[in-house]
């Protein structure tokens, strides 16, 4: 049976109904993490340049999310994005490429990260180990992604390991557990605060950041680690701008620099 005249796989169906709709904060992803069957390295995480939830599927896909969600001029990043089954139909016929489906029924092309940037462009990102990119169907349903996009002038990528640094593999876990939807820790943090610990860093513009934290706690008589989980919190939220390929214990305050425009996410709201 040609693929045209097989039916869509009836969750799928369902769930186009109301997923993959909208954008910003009213954006819901086509597959969220609790409904897999084994969420392995599945994760929620609050965004700072949305303000919402995001669904990540695995560990690269969440270190992609990171490395564009810590990017200024991102202003949206839409996870799971579920493509119109009617176009890949159509290029899967252009190709001479079976359609993804299981036992006979149709099944949704996604897109794993689609960004919008504040110049007015997108970015549709597919995450995939590098190892993934030697399996020949991986590579057609790769090529159905990028025909779809390509075709809608919206530049097309694929991020793997490859792109993250060794920087970046020490900084973004570092900063991650301050956009954790449930933690309940350090929820408060405003615009002068961050001033305030900008200014203490810079009266010592040559000591490592991690080694003045420490000083300035004992300093102020606060609790140990108060600065650094400032900072920490500041840089996961875009507050502050910080070289997330230079690993975080080798910052000075040169490194730092106050990000001119506001963060978008409440630090108060998770969802």
């Amino acid at each position: 049976m040609a693929d045209t005249n097989k039916l869509i796989d009836p969750k799928h169906e369902r769930l186009l109904k109301t997923r993959g709709r909208g954008a910003g904060k009213d954006y819901e992803p086509f597959i969220k993490v609790h409904e897999l069957s084994s969420q392995g390295e599945s994760v929620r995480i609050r965004s700072a340049s949305v303000g919402r939830v995001h669904h990540l599927l695995s560990g690269l896909e969440l270190f992609a999310f990171l490395v564009f969600d810590q990017f200024e001029k991102t202003i949206d990043i839409r996870e799971q994005y579920p493509l119109p089954i009617e176009d890949t139909l159509d290029i899967c016929a252009r190709l001479g490429i079976r359609h993804p489906q299981v036992r006979g029924f149709l099944t949704v092309v996604s897109t794993d990260l689609l960004i919008d940037l504040s110049s007015g462009k997108q970015l549709a990102i597919a995450v995939k180990s590098s190892s993934e990119l030697a399996n020949q169907r991986v590579i057609e349903k790769l090529q159905i992604e990028k025909t779809f996009w390509e075709t809608r002038g919206v530049e097309w990528r694929i991020f793997t390991q490859r792109e993250v640094t060794d920087g970046m593999r020490e900084n973004l876990p570092w900063i991650q557990p301050y956009l954790n939807p449930d933690m309940t820790n350090h929820q408060e943090l405003g615009a002068s605060d961050v001033q305030d610990l900008l200014y203490r860093l810079e009266l010592h513009p040559q000591t490592k950041l991690t080694r003045l934290c420490a000083k300035l706690d004992d300093q102020y008589r606060l609790d140990p680690g108060f600065h650094l989980s400032t900072l920490r919190h500041a840089v996961a939220y875009r507050f502050i701008r910080a070289p997330l390929d230079k690993a975080f214990h080798s910052w000075t305050y040169g490194d730092l620099a106050l990000r001119e425009t506001v963060p978008v996410a409440g630090v108060n709201n998770a969802s």
